[in-house]
């Protein structure tokens, strides 16, 4: 699963988890933990955007706001 996230990226670029979840046909919470695991080896790039929302917590946009992208070699 985690070669089929790195080849994703780098096929496709900075993506969404939202959207990573969606082509790789799996749950967005059992994602988390592999694109932390890539981003810990150095395999792939966090990217946040500022949330523009004022909520008081527990963004529900979060998975929508967080890309990832390839690191370029």
């Amino acid at each position: 699963m985690l070669s089929s996230i790195v080849k994703l990226l780098n096929d496709r670029g900075a993506l969404s988890v939202q959207e990573i979840a969606l082509a790789l046909e799996i749950e967005s919470s059992a994602l988390h933990p592999m694109l932390e695991m890539l981003v810990q080896k150095g395999r792939i790039l966090k990217v946040e955007l500022p949330c523009k929302t004022a909520c008081a917590g527990g963004c529900t946009q979060s998975d929508a706001m967080t890309f990832y992208k390839p690191v370029k070699n």
